[in-house]
């Protein structure tokens, strides 16, 4: 059973290393794919991040986080930056806890 997910786990590992290579030497990826590729990170982050900002723990929290994460998405709306958003949100967390 143990080989079998460490064998699972190469091939998990494999596929999503190599995937990104493979894609890029197709000569044109349709506009949709573009779309979904360019928009993957972004949601990526937002998944693993997003949880941890309102439920650490998996208790609502009523610090400084989820008012900062607001003020990170009205930024990146309002700027087109995610750089701005994360220096936006950062500030935001230090003045807040000053608070």
């Amino acid at each position: 059973m143990i080989w079998l997910a460490i064998v699972g786990s190469a091939v998990a590992t494999y596929l999503t290393r190599s995937l990104p290579f493979a894609l890029t030497m197709r000569p044109r990826l349709p506009a949709a794919a573009t779309r979904y590729f360019e928009a993957l990170p972004v949601a990526i982050i937002a998944a693993l991040v997003g949880p941890a900002v309102i439920a650490p723990g998996g208790a609502l929290t009523h610090g400084p986080e989820p008012l900062a994460a607001a003020v990170v998405v009205a930024t990146v709306v309002w700027r087109r930056s995610l750089l701005a958003g994360v220096i936006a949100g950062v500030a935001a967390v230090a003045l807040l806890r000053l608070l």
